[in-house]
């Protein structure tokens, strides 16, 4: 009971404490869905359920959360039409503001890094016990959790000082914009059905 008090003493030392307990409980909900889920609901409602919070979580995270908490934002680019894939906002490109709350910046670091963390030991236990189909799920939650830690993590180290080639990371996702190897594949198709007609 002390620990619980004394964890609601460290939110109230928040420059947003709201804010960040909506953060930490939009962490901790996929989580304790995922424990207690099956206990009260089929595999299909669960997966549904769990998808929609990873989705809240990730949203709120990258666009609210991440913004008030550790003044910093990212989005990432996926028409290829700039020069770098990732566009990073942060506290570093403009003047003297309000510091960063360290019981902001520290819980928000923390849960960011942990939680996917979480969702590897969930698919380890998931491979281990050969529950293929919640793996699918926790699959889901390592993506969306990792990859939101990762644009966090390179925002946080972006210099805005850098010229904009230095800037761009070095996991991109494919360019899903143009479909030129499209046509490729359905001549490949279109010569094995004709083929298959001879």
């Amino acid at each position: 009971m002390e620990s619980i008090q004394n964890f609601y003493n460290t939110i109230l030392k928040s420059s947003h404490p709201i804010l960040l307990a909506i953060h930490l409980s939009a962490k901790a909900a996929p989580i304790v869905f995922y424990i207690l889920g099956s206990l009260f609901l089929g595999f299909t409602a669960q997966f549904i359920t769990l998808v929609i919070l990873f989705a809240i979580d990730f949203y709120l995270t990258k666009n609210i959360s991440g913004r008030k908490l550790v003044q910093l934002r990212w989005w990432y680019d996926s028409t290829g039409q700039k020069a770098t894939s990732f566009t990073f906002e942060s506290y570093k490109q403009y003047g003297p503001g309000p510091p960063v709350n360290a019981i902001d910046s520290k819980l928000f670091w923390w849960s960011l890094y942990l939680t996917p963390v979480v969702w590897v030991v969930f698919a380890i236990f998931c491979v281990l016990r050969l529950k293929l189909f919640y793996l699918i799920v926790v699959l889901v939650g390592v993506g969306l959790t990792g990859w939101n830690a990762y644009g966090f993590r390179c925002c946080d180290k972006w210099d805005p000082n850098e010229n904009a080639s230095s800037s761009n990371s070095w996991f991109q996702l494919p360019d899903l914009s143009s479909f030129g190897n499209l046509s490729n594949l359905v001549r490949i198709q279109g010569f094995f059905n004709s083929s298959n007609r001879n």
